[in-house]
């Protein structure tokens, strides 16, 4: 799940310090979301695949201020994911599984009044897996770095990278991010995978155009009770429409396609034991926003 919420969140993190404003889009004090994909059929054999998932995070806690020039962000989230598969042939190696995350995070962000720089680092532990067997396998350490530059008060540009799996199969990650606030209704932003173009006409209604990376990445037991992970890949687009309920409170719906899809099993240290890749799907969401506190 690294993609999905580490990378965003940090180069959405270096935007937030650069304007001295926690509006950045997909960067909640809270939210809550509900989400289907389906008719993701598999390339080049029989068989598909369903994906829902809930997704509840929050800040723990107003921003921390040690010193004038540091501001921490410590996050809670949970995910609860649900992989239904239909019409597989016989000796498929992945059961229908029922599968959920558990992470803290803190960001770390530095900017000296007047200075157009901003630093930042991020931090993470996530326990991920089925929650039927804890293990060392369902533990895994993230950590972060980048820089950003605040040209003007209405673009920031950001650039940085990030380490997955300090304790497994580590992996770095380039990132890269942008926030350009083109006009007082119109908002384009690139946050490491997550792309978002909002049109907001007045104060209660927003409309955006949405890219984002999916899936995740858990560790189950198979039949055996060895120790296996469940390695999902996928890249959803899509229309979304919010309304602004009372206060800071929003209702989002929307719905798109997704594509890239692709499920791997493989041992805890990266060696692969299958790989299938899918066709595109459809999908929908449902969310609650509180957008600041």
């Amino acid at each position: 799940m690294f993609e999905k919420s580490a990378t965003a969140a940090a180069w959405a993190g270096c935007l937030i310090s650069a304007s001295a404003r926690f509006d950045v889009p997909d960067f909640d004090a809270a939210r809550a979301i509900v989400s289907h994909a389906g008719d993701i059929d598999f390339d080049g054999g029989p068989g598909s695949l369903e994906i829902s998932s809930f997704e509840l995070r929050s800040l723990l806690s107003k921003p921390l201020t040690p010193a004038d020039c540091l501001t921490i962000l410590p996050v809670f989230e949970y995910e609860a994911t649900s992989l239904e598969f239909d019409g597989v042939p016989g000796g498929f190696p992945i059961r229908d599984e029922d599968l959920h995350s558990v992470n803290l995070s803190a960001y770390a962000f530095a900017a000296r009044d007047g200075s157009p720089w901003i630093g930042i680092g991020w931090a993470r532990a996530e326990m991920a897996g089925d929650f039927q067997d804890f293990g060392g396998d369902d533990f895994t350490f993230d950590v972060a770095g980048g820089i950003a530059y605040r040209f003007h008060e209405k673009f920031t540009l950001g650039f940085g990278g990030a380490v997955a799996n300090l304790n497994g199969d580590t992996t770095f990650y380039p990132g890269i991010g942008f926030d350009w606030i083109v006009n007082d209704a119109v908002r384009i932003g690139l946050y490491g995978p997550t792309f978002i173009a909002a049109y907001s006409p007045d104060a209660d209604w927003e409309f955006s155009f949405r890219g984002d990376s999916g899936g995740g990445t858990w560790n189950i037991s198979d039949d055996a009770g060895k120790s296996r992970s469940i390695d999902l890949t996928s890249y959803r687009f899509g229309l979304f429409a919010s309304r602004r309920l009372t206060g800071q409170l929003w209702l989002s719906a929307g719905a798109g396609t997704t594509f890239g899809n692709e499920i791997r099993l493989t041992e805890p240290d990266g060696d692969e034991l299958f790989e299938q890749e899918m066709d595109s799907g459809l999908f929908g969401q449902i969310s609650l926003r509180l957008k600041a506190w």
